[in-house]
């Protein structure tokens, strides 16, 4: 099924995305995500969060990052703290549509896109936050950005093939190979900003970050990562550093690459992110 197109008017920014309706009283998921990918990363066909999310009752949005889709790019500064102060706005706005009817959001964030999540999650909000599940992001880089460090600034680059299929998908017995031909329309050019970041500042702040974090986390490492040093050791350092959170899981993803979502067990992880968010509760209640 495909979602519906929406655009948010911020004024002089826009915000593009696609979400999906649920029923009245289940908690509004809104969905981030990563560099290199727009809003349909989380609706490719067969593997689908939001299709998932949909059979559930959840209503589910997923956006276009500042730059991406039909969104307004970022100008200036490109960061995930700006990226974040634009998506506030958004959501705000999302918040104000499904007022009525839901009782709160769950952020869910992949990679670049769960990093500004946490963002969001440590910052001041005008829309009530239940809980946080983010994947495909730590602070241990397997990649230096010296490299990246020369582009120009405000340039943007392109994933090749051989990029996802080492960086993105890792093993080939752990995914169907067509699935990166239904993902194709999911690709985006990424700014270079945004890799430099995750591979150098990312490492400095999130400890700062995680530590504000007040609601629920859900967290998930791939197995196989292209980007993150990932063992049992690593994912736990990770979840220990959401130290106000009041709860915390955090595992490793066994026979996935970093696009989880996109693999043989994806779908059982979305099953797994779901049943988070139906265990949240508003603060209200």
């Amino acid at each position: 099924m495909t979602a519906n197109r929406i655009t948010l008017n911020l004024g002089d920014t826009w915000i593009t995305g696609i979400e999906e309706a649920g029923r009245p009283g289940m908690s509004l998921l809104v969905c981030l995500p990563g560099g290199g990918y727009n809003a349909s990363y989380f609706d490719v066909p067969g593997y689908s969060l939001m299709d998932a999310a949909r059979r559930e009752g959840f209503p589910v949005v997923s956006l276009d990052r500042p730059g991406y889709g039909g969104s307004t790019a970022l100008k200036g500064e490109i960061s995930f703290r700006r990226n974040a102060q634009a998506l506030q706005e958004a959501i705000t706005e999302l918040w104000r549509r499904h007022l009525p009817t839901a009782p709160g959001i769950v952020l869910v964030g992949h990679s670049v896109g769960g990093a500004i999540a946490l963002h969001l999650a440590a910052g001041d909000r005008t829309w009530p936050l239940l809980g946080v599940s983010v994947t495909g992001i730590h602070h241990e880089s397997r990649r230096s950005n010296e490299a990246l460090k020369s582009a120009p600034p405000g340039s943007s680059m392109e994933f090749s093939r051989e990029h996802l299929l080492r960086f993105m998908y890792g093993p080939e017995d752990t995914y169907d190979p067509g699935v990166l031909d239904l993902a194709k329309h999911t690709e985006s050019p990424v700014p270079v900003a945004e890799l430099v970041e995750v591979a150098g500042q990312w490492g400095t702040d999130f400890a700062g970050i995680t530590a504000k974090i007040e609601v629920p986390v859900h967290y998930g490492l791939a197995e196989h990562e292209g980007f993150w040093h990932s063992s049992d050791a690593s994912v736990a350092a990770f979840g220990n550093a959401f130290t106000a959170a009041p709860s915390v899981t955090a595992r490793r993803v066994l026979g996935s690459g970093h696009n989880i979502d996109h693999h043989y067990v994806g779908a059982a992880f979305h099953k797994e992110q779901l049943d988070f968010a139906r265990g949240l509760i508003s603060p209200a209640q």
